[in-house]
């Protein structure tokens, strides 16, 4: 994020840990269950929910920005499907909010005049034309590939996410990821298969522990190497650690962890339903911000049922948030190298 967002952040944390009332410094918006991709591990689309309208979703902008966030992320589904997300984006920006998107890329070539005014866009991809078309379907490569060139000469700063899968599990996936983050100057982030059943079932394509753990530390050595890897040492390690991938959420059992899902962040589902993150989704009770306001519906959420999860973005949150000085660092790192 820009400094003086960034130092905003640090200060809500802060704030939050000394009263014992934190805020939802970071929201993730669900704008779309739909989308133009069938990914082998992702069922999102199966979903069916009233999506809100644009002044719902304005109005969402408005009440968060009240109560202190700093930092919007869209995604579904494919958020970009949505023939206002340009209007979306413009206008959290205007709120003051830094704003990502996160997108299959497919569409992005065509929309990308109302992406001008993002923070940064993440784009789905899993490795060269043969392993990313076998996690997602047959063809996604190519359109991916426009979507990164077509950021690019945009200079949209642009980030990558990869679902590790035992098609791209292997070094010379993971060396193609990285050659095209130099060639392109965007940054890489990497992570397991997590979603819950009702996002997707993603059985068939897990690794086994020793694949995931041997990728995991080859990883670890090409960022200690200086290589464009956004993901954090300590949520590698915290992924190597991990002692069942057949379960994306756990209890507890780490000293001194602590997640800060409905503390610090927070998950808004399609419909206006809001919950501590998105591997809670239908899993937890919740209230809808349309029916009872945002703030209510946020401060109404409960203590999670776990508190570890394999989903390296929470974990980067919950390392942050934490106060974990290494992590922070390199995160700033990560944002200064992508020029935001």
């Amino acid at each position: 994020m820009e400094f003086t967002r960034m130092a905003r952040a640090g200060l809500g944390v802060f704030t939050g840990h000394l009263t014992g009332k934190p805020k939802p410094l970071f929201v993730i918006v669900a704008l779309t269950n739909r989308c133009v991709s069938h990914c082998s591990y992702c069922s999102i689309p199966e979903r069916s929910q009233r999506e809100m309208t644009t002044g719902e979703i304005k109005s969402l902008i408005d009440q968060v920005v009240d109560i202190g966030t700093q930092r919007i992320g869209f995604w579904g589904g494919e958020p970009l499907i949505r023939d206002d997300i340009g209007e979306i984006i413009d206008y959290a920006v205007k709120k003051g909010l830094y704003v990502t998107v996160d997108s299959n890329g497919y569409l992005v070539p065509h929309k990308i005049d109302q992406l001008k005014n993002l923070q940064h866009l993440l784009i789905s991809i899993d490795g060269p034309e043969e392993a990313n078309d076998a996690n997602r379907e047959k063809g996604s490569f190519k359109k991916i590939m426009k979507a990164i060139e077509a950021a690019s000469e945009k200079n949209i700063s642009l980030w990558t996410i990869t679902v590790l899968t035992k098609n791209n599990i292997d070094e010379k996936s993971i060396d193609f990821l990285l050659d095209l983050a130099d060639e392109y100057n965007l940054t890489t982030s990497f992570q397991l298969l997590h979603h819950s059943k009702n996002f997707g079932d993603s059985t068939t394509l897990r690794p086994t522990p020793e694949e995931y753990n041997r990728a995991l530390r080859y990883l670890m050595k090409k960022k200690k190497e200086g290589r464009r890897i956004g993901t954090s040492l300590a949520a590698f390690q915290h992924l190597i650690d991990w002692p069942d991938h057949s379960k994306y959420i756990l209890p507890g059992g780490k000293r001194n962890w602590k997640c800060w899902a409905g503390k610090f962040y927070a998950n808004v589902d399609v419909d206006g339903s809001v919950y501590p993150c998105s591997l809670l989704v239908e899993k937890v009770p919740s209230k809808n911000f349309l029916e009872v306001g945002f703030k209510e519906a946020f401060e109404s959420l409960q203590e999670p049922p776990c508190q570890i999860c394999q989903a390296t973005c929470y974990t980067e949150y919950n390392m942050l948030f934490s106060l974990r000085l290494g992590t922070i660092m390199e995160w700033a790192t990560a944002f200064r190298k992508s020029g935001k």
